[in-house]
């Protein structure tokens, strides 16, 4: 059976007939577990506490008893937060998780309840992750690709153009008859071949890729671009 862990949040205002409370939201949660046949392995309630509050220890605990495939149910989504960016870094810390969040109320997603300001501030947020990871992706690229150059091996893969050096499994020595086809590549490149007509040549010029296999334009592209000439 599916798991589910159940959140619910009550913050007292002076239109009380709109503040459902903990037990209605609760019941609310449970009703639709059991016609969804998901089990509820937790509950989690935080009184008294604004939706617009970072620091609520019990909905970060909520966030934390999750696993993947589970289920964070909801009365509402207004019950997690009330502010984009709050929402947000819930939604990624479940997202992180393998988990999704429920709308016992069947709102659908977390952006489908917000007003069209606070969908804006999400995409710009995603954007800004995005772009935080394509930078980290970057930095890493980089900094393996100098250690390749420096001759350290960083996986299992030995990248063409080096062999492992047999007095230390951990490094790398440059492999000179695939240094050759490198250069040979590259001055291919140079004199205006496309990865495919290069491909080509090598075949024709009888001269191998890695275990026998054919050349392929996306090898001779990764090739070239480790190297830094492509």
């Amino acid at each position: 059976m599916k798991k589910a862990i159940v959140y619910t949040r009550f913050s007292p205002r002076r239109n009380g007939d709109k503040c459902e409370s903990i037990e209605t939201q609760l019941d609310f949660c449970r009703d639709y577990c059991t016609k969804n046949k998901y089990q509820i392995v937790a509950d989690f309630q935080d009184r008294s506490i604004s939706g617009a509050d970072e620091d609520r220890p019990v909905l970060w605990d909520a966030v934390e008893a999750l696993k993947r495939g589970y289920a964070l149910v909801v009365y509402k989504f207004d019950r997690l937060a009330r502010n984009a960016f709050l929402a947000y870094t819930i939604e990624r810390q479940c997202n992180k998780k393998g988990a999704k969040i429920i709308s016992a109320s069947g709102e659908g997603t977390i952006e489908q309840s917000m007003s069209p300001e606070e969908r804006l501030k999400i995409g710009m947020l995603r954007l800004f992750a995005e772009y935080e990871r394509n930078i980290i992706a970057a930095r890493t690229k980089t900094a393996m690709l100098r250690h390749q150059a420096n001759g350290r091996r960083m996986s299992n893969l030995t990248p063409f153009g080096f062999k492992c050096n047999p007095d230390n499994p951990a490094l790398l020595i440059r492999d000179s008859f695939e240094q050759n086809i490198i250069s040979h590549i590259g001055n291919l490149r140079d004199n205006g071949q496309s990865f495919r007509a290069i491909c080509r040549k090598l075949e024709s010029e009888g001269l191998p890729c890695r275990e026998n296999n054919r050349w392929h334009h996306t090898t001779v592209k990764n090739i070239l671009t480790r190297a830094g000439i492509a």
